[in-house]
């Protein structure tokens, strides 16, 4: 693939990109799963997946790095064949397609449990989709811009977040410290790999950042980035809410935000952490549905992948509206996606790699 200059971004696009795709697990019901399984630990689990899919990223990395000109997808056609190449591409597919549904339906289940709970679903579903995909025809480079434009008032309004809540924190909530014990957050952190999954769906984007550094350095330095501000949110959540609390509460961050105000007079600013939320939701499932279309285009040879967007954007919502309550959705649904996955996040970057070492040296 030949690098054309427009559309190639750099490492402080690509760096908050990924920071928007991750870190805004914290604000999804992702949290409630983790704090249900580990207690005080759940912020651990963010480290510990982190440490455990770090290798498996790295290994990626350094393939990507001895095909430069190549996307993940074009790597495994050249160690495993057309079909094999063709068959993992399709599992990917169909991985990326359903969960871009299972999350955005979540997150419209959550807009309109927390603040339009009169607004029909398909309404604002559609209306979310179709913000989304606004954004995704504009293409990567215009995607990657908005999220670096947007970055710095989101950092600024969660610091703002996370400092009016210090209020009401209470240090003796982060005890016990391990929660429900070593072995679950050592078995949770395995589980919950996942996390990190979209760090190896844009190596899909590899041909698209303007060189190996800028797309290490944005890679590595976001995963750590999102790693840090989901800890610092988690931390947050148990601090105010005390963990027992925060299993049972659906959407802990909407309720952070509806708990700060700003003295006695400024109350109800909910509002104005809402508008960079749903900023970020928007830029998230606009790379989403790219990728999607993407990897759809790639599986199936078709060059001119943007116009596939549409289409895609409509097996979102049929595929998103499924699911007949959240139940289906987040703890049925995404746990299957979570179980199954991870082993290919895990397994697929070192197989990768031996195969092609392998075949280096026959054709020595």
């Amino acid at each position: 693939m030949v690098k054309v200059e427009k559309d190639l971004i750099g490492i402080r696009e690509f760096f908050s990109v990924i920071v928007f795709m991750i870190s805004t697990k914290a604000t999804d019901m992702t949290t409630t799963r983790l704090f249900e399984d580990t207690f005080n630990a759940a912020w651990m689990v963010i480290i510990g997946s982190f440490v455990i899919i770090l290798p498996s990223i790295v290994v990626l990395n350094l393939i990507l790095k001895k095909h430069q000109t190549k996307n993940l997808l074009e790597i495994l056609q050249l160690a495993m064949g057309r079909y094999v190449a063709f068959g993992i591409g399709f599992i990917l597919f169909l991985f990326l397609l359903v969960n871009t549904s299972v999350e955005s339906r979540s997150y419209a289940d959550q807009l309109i449990t927390m603040n339009f709970p009169k607004t029909p679903l398909f309404i604002l579903y559609i209306a979310l989709l179709l913000f989304c995909l606004w954004g995704a025809k504009k293409g990567w480079e215009a995607l990657g811009s908005v999220a670096w434009m947007i970055f710095p008032y989101v950092t600024i309004a969660l610091g703002i977040l996370v400092f009016l809540l210090a209020k009401d924190a209470v240090i003796n909530r982060i005890f016990p410290l391990f929660g429900a014990g070593k072995w679950e957050i050592a078995k949770s952190s395995f589980d919950n790999v996942p996390i990190y999954a979209e760090a190896f769906f844009v190596s899909m984007l590899y041909p698209f950042v303007k060189d190996h550094k800028t797309y290490s350095r944005g890679l590595l330095g976001s995963l750590a980035y999102s790693a840090l501000m989901m800890v610092i949110l988690y931390m947050s959540y148990i601090l105010v809410f005390d963990s027992q609390s925060v299993g049972k509460i659906t959407y802990p961050f909407n309720e952070a935000t509806r708990l700060v105000s700003i003295g006695r007079v400024i109350t109800n600013i909910e509002t104005f952490f809402l508008t960079f939320w749903l900023l970020v939701i928007i830029v998230k499932f606009a790379v989403y549905l790219y990728l999607v279309s993407m990897l759809f285009g790639y599986v199936f040879n078709i060059k001119e992948f943007e116009h596939t967007l549409i289409p895609i954007t409509i097996l979102v919502l049929l595929l998103g509206l499924i699911p007949t309550n959240q139940l289906d959705n987040i703890f049925i649904l995404k746990q299957k996606i979570i179980m199954y996955s991870k082993y290919m996040l895990l397994l697929l970057p070192p197989l990768l790699w031996l195969i092609l070492k392998v075949k280096a040296v026959k054709n020595r």
